[in-house]
């Protein structure tokens, strides 16, 4: 072997020893960045999710060209002039031939808007009670006639009005208490309280509801839609047909749905010069409805 041979081969041993080396001295390290990088990979990906976004299909379709026509008497002269159309593109990124600022003043000019859908609430409160618990006489309120009355338990409950001629007659009013309960309850701040529980028996609804003093009533199986007035006041609607005049015009709910929360209000204005409206009110706030051309 040559001298310059041994020098390469002592080259290279001293490479492969600092290899090995840096190896087994950085050993701990690589192992500790390679768990890392697995714990990091496993993670489920965070922050907004891309969504594929639907393009619609370019549909081209034909259309028939009105074929030309003179002018001019003598028929020598032919004027022709192509206007091309108006395009917008809406939210949804869609092409639309009807003017976003025209839907806008319409949308604006709409003076309802959606207030939500809830339970209808009970118009009967409990006031009060005098004599003892076991045989007591139940005072109630009418939230919507501002009437007071009482009762007794399994009685029906009854009220004078005045009648014909200025005398007063007594008249049913509807209401049967079926029981009446009073119970302490602790609240978390360490108050006690004492809770009234009372349930009727309404004739014109043909059930029974209950009533608690700590509480408001509502019915559960009747939903109301509600509508928010320019003056702030609320217009609540429970079945479609119903109108009402607001700001100069009447307003008609043509559908209501409470499960999907939405509701299609015809606007027709007085002045007959305004064109009537068709809006769709719901929690994304009013928009032209959508009608399907015949």
């Amino acid at each position: 072997m040559k001298y310059y041979d041994k020098i390469f081969f002592l080259v290279a041993l001293i490479v492969l020893g600092a290899s090995f080396g840096y190896y087994f001295v950085n050993m701990p390290e690589i192992e500790k960045t390679s768990q890392r990088a697995d714990s990091l990979l496993s993670q489920k990906a965070k922050g907004v999710v891309w969504k594929e976004v639907a393009v619609p299909r370019l549909e081209i379709k034909p259309i028939e060209w009105p074929e030309v026509k003179p002018q001019d008497e003598e028929g020598r002269w032919f004027f022709q002039v192509f206007t091309p159309p108006q395009i917008w593109v809406d939210e949804d990124g869609k092409f639309i031939t009807e003017s976003p600022l025209i839907k806008e003043r319409a949308r604006q000019s709409f003076a309802l808007k959606y207030g939500g859908v809830s339970n209808e609430p009970y118009p009967i409160k409990y006031v009060g009670f005098m004599g003892s618990p076991e045989d007591p006489r139940i005072q109630l309120r009418n939230e919507e006639t501002k009437a007071f009355f009482t009762g007794k338990i399994k009685q029906k409950i009854t009220m004078d009005v005045m009648g014909e001629g200025g005398k007063a007659k007594t008249v049913d009013v509807g209401l049967t208490v079926n029981s009446f309960d009073r119970k302490r309850v602790e609240k978390p701040d360490n108050t006690i309280s004492v809770v009234v529980k009372i349930v009727l028996f309404d004739s014109k609804l043909g059930k029974e509801i209950t009533i608690y003093s700590d509480r408001p009533t509502v019915i559960e199986d009747s939903r109301r839609m509600t509508f928010v007035l320019p003056d702030g006041g609320k217009w609540h609607v429970k079945a479609a047909g119903e109108s009402k005049n607001v700001a100069g015009a009447s307003y008609t709910v043509k559908e209501l749905d409470f499960d999907k929360g939405y509701a299609i209000i015809e606007m027709v204005p007085d002045n007959k010069e305004i064109s009537p409206q068709i809006m769709n009110l719901s929690d994304a706030g009013v928009v032209p409805a959508k009608t399907s051309k015949k």
